[in-house]
């Protein structure tokens, strides 16, 4: 009895009645939380992100702790510690946030406390509970403040890779479009929602419905730990996120006497304050010290000090917009939604019913002084560095129903967004807007010309979403040249490894028996470079000669010996699957159809980790909404679970399912209805 009252009460006095609140779980185990109101519907997402992805959300609530390190050891201890030297730990997160949304947030807390308080063995960390509002708005906040810069720089200057790489998130991409009705067979709008991250774990999409008598409904994708969904849409709207790469961060090379640092003609103390970083263990805590200036936290990094800027620190209202973008029901609520400018660091493409298709990039991109310096790291910075506002959004790049009828992005520059006569061009110069592109921007350049003078196709859209080919003329082959232009003559034990790669076509078709040869030298040159194949074709750093020689020895004799010919189809060595079931995919790092994998020794086997995951197409068209999905392995992260490894060869196969936001059909076809209480 104690237990069920636990429901009822919330933590601060509010009432809780989970018989208000009804879950729905479909045919594929997608859970869709149906309540009188979005706070309780936020409660109901909370019951079933602790049902399906119980792991990655207590580890994300945890962060928002600094808690993060007593389950997860020195990985867990750098995020709270990145808590600590950002002094997001000290941030009021209800500041510029409406009561309503901290209702909302309120709600999922509960939800979470209600789950784990009828099942405390599921528990992480006993002492992380009850979780707060507070504990959702900070995890949330923690992670957009990484992937705004600031851990890319943490980890450049600590490689020292600085400038080239300061602004580059590793593993973050995504692919977005959407076409006007004039451009399409059947005279629909059409919306690609394919965001890129790890397909496991605290950064992995989780898929929900969440509606509510108040208007909310809501389908799409979430971080275990979000309170609603961040991409998707509702009946009306949707969008898609790709992320951004404008430089964001900047990195100062500090002057520093005596515990002072200067600024200006000044010398200034630090700000200091000590920590404590619990670590997975230790029977004791680590005390460290973290320091601040006026320029932003500060870290002593091999025998220097710097400072590190963003202005993403102290913005609490990210959830805000995210919740009023999820409400909008036209474009001009959604762009009142997009005017908080509160999230940091996303291009949002979007569509809707009434034809109307865009790409926004409004990005807390820093004014900065045109007259000075702006290398990284900054050299004996000035006050004038310091970073006080952001480029207001209507000098931010926004391309809004071009005549050609389609914008695009796959984090290539937002000033490449659709056909080139309607593409943006800054009204003025803006130092870190992103200018440069790679493949699957550049693939989609040489694509969409060739739909030119008629209407696209279903089949055509869904080609340009599964292809899996390199831009004949982009900066691929320029970099990678060095590999494509080995002479036999010069390596003659090499001299059909070096035909081989030839041949290839430059397409990683699952069939293809080149390919695996071509993408296990580019496993050896990330190693030996240093770069990944996207870092690389981005900074345009070639391999020598001899560096790719030597990768392409290092494959010929990898697959010899684990396949035993040096043309084994590609989906026999990348791999897609979890839980013992795996099958062969095509695609690779770069490709439109993205596979982000990681190289297994013992196998010789490419294992998938990200890129294509979740993914959505929404059209609006003369028969009403259709919304088809599909996700990488499954709704529930629990291998217990017989929806944690359903979808795994639909995925494969790149077959899709239906979905629907009509709440009459989804509780006509529900193979679960149930409230978010202990079973029996």
């Amino acid at each position: 009895m104690v237990a069920l009252a636990v429901f009822f009460l919330g933590l601060w006095g509010q009432v809780w009645d989970p018989n208000r609140i009804t879950i729905y779980r479909d045919s594929l185990g997608v859970a869709h939380v149906w309540a009188p109101t979005d706070a309780e519907a936020a409660y109901g997402l909370g019951w079933v992100q602790a049902e399906d992805v119980g792991i990655p959300l207590q580890e994300n609530l945890l962060a928002s702790r600094g808690l993060l390190g007593k389950v997860r050891g020195k990985e867990g201890a750098l995020w709270d510690y990145l808590l600590y030297l950002t002094g997001l730990d000290t941030l009021d997160m209800r500041r510029g946030v409406s009561p309503e949304v901290w209702q909302v947030l309120e709600g999922f807390a509960a939800g979470v406390n209600a789950y784990y308080t009828a099942y405390p063995e599921k528990r992480l960390l006993p002492e992380a509970f009850p979780v707060h509002a507070e504990d959702v708005a900070r995890g949330a906040h923690l992670i957009l403040n990484a992937m705004a810069g600031l851990g890319s720089a943490l980890g450049r200057t600590r490689q020292g890779l600085l400038p080239d790489l300061a602004g580059l998130v590793e593993g973050y991409g995504s692919n977005a479009w959407a076409v006007a009705p004039h451009r399409l067979l059947d005279r629909s709008t059409c919306l690609l929602i394919n965001s890129h991250q790890p397909l496991e774990g605290r950064f992995a999409w989780y898929e929900v419905h969440v509606g509510s008598a108040e208007g909310w409904n809501l389908l799409g994708g979430t971080f275990p730990g979000g309170p609603f969904p961040l991409i998707g849409c509702n009946l009306s709207v949707g969008w898609a996120h790709t992320f951004a790469y404008h430089l964001l961060t900047d990195v100062y090379a500090l002057e520093v006497r005596r515990r002072r640092y200067r600024f200006g003609d000044a010398w200034l103390p630090f700000s200091t304050r000590k920590v404590r970083l619990w670590v997975k263990g230790l029977p004791w805590p680590l005390h460290r010290k973290v320091r601040s200036t006026l320029f932003g936290p500060a870290l002593r990094i091999g025998g220097r000090w710097y400072a590190f800027a963003q202005l993403t620190y102290t913005e609490t209202r990210a959830l805000e917009q995210w919740y009023r973008m999820g409400k909008a029901r036209n474009l001009t609520a959604f762009q009142e939604a997009l005017s908080l400018h509160a999230l940091p660091t996303f291009n949002t493409v979007y569509a809707d019913e009434e034809g109307h298709i865009a790409l926004f990039s409004y990005v807390h991109l820093p004014e900065r002084d045109t007259t000075l310096q702006w290398g990284l790291p900054i050299q004996r910075p000035t006050p004038g560095h310091r970073l006080e506002k952001k480029v207001p959004l209507a000098d931010l790049p926004a391309v809004l129903d071009p005549p050609c009828g389609y914008v695009y992005n796959a984090n290539q520059t937002p000033l490449q967004a659709t056909c080139p006569e309607a593409n943006w061009h800054p009204s003025r110069p803006l130092i870190g807007l992103q200018r440069f592109t790679y493949n699957r921007g550049e693939r989609l350049a040489e694509l969409w010309p060739r739909y030119e003078g008629r209407p696209l196709s279903w089949q055509d859209l869904r080609a340009l979403k599964h292809d899996r080919c390199v831009a004949t003329e982009g900066r691929y082959w320029r970099v990678f040249a060095p590999l494509f232009s080995l002479d036999p003559a010069r390596y003659p034990h090499l001299a059909e490894a070096i035909q081989a790669v030839k041949r290839w076509s430059g397409c990683a078709e699952p069939q293809d028996t080149l390919t695996a040869l071509v993408m296990l030298s580019h496993v050896f040159l990330s190693r030996k470079m240093g770069l990944s194949l996207p870092e690389a074709t981005i900074l345009g750093y070639q391999p020598t000669e001899k560096e790719a020689a030597q990768a392409l020895a290092w494959a010929a004799r990898t697959l010899r010996k684990r396949y035993r010919t040096l043309y084994p189809r590609w989906d026999t060595v990348l791999r897609h699957g979890r839980g013992g079931f795996q099958v062969g995919v095509g695609g690779f790092w770069e490709s439109l159809e993205a596979r982000h994998w990681k190289y297994i020794p013992q196998t010789g086997r490419l294992h998938v980790t990200g890129g294509d995951g979740l993914y959505y197409w929404v059209k609006w068209g003369p028969q009403g909404q259709e919304v088809w999905g599909i996700q990488p392995y499954g709704a529930s992260h629990d291998p217990a679970s017989p929806h944690y490894a359903d979808q795994i060869r639909p995925f494969a196969e790149g077959r899709l399912f239906q979905r629907t936001l009509d709440w009459e059909a989804i509780r006509r076809s529900a193979e679960r209805t149930y409230h978010p209480a202990p079973g029996p």
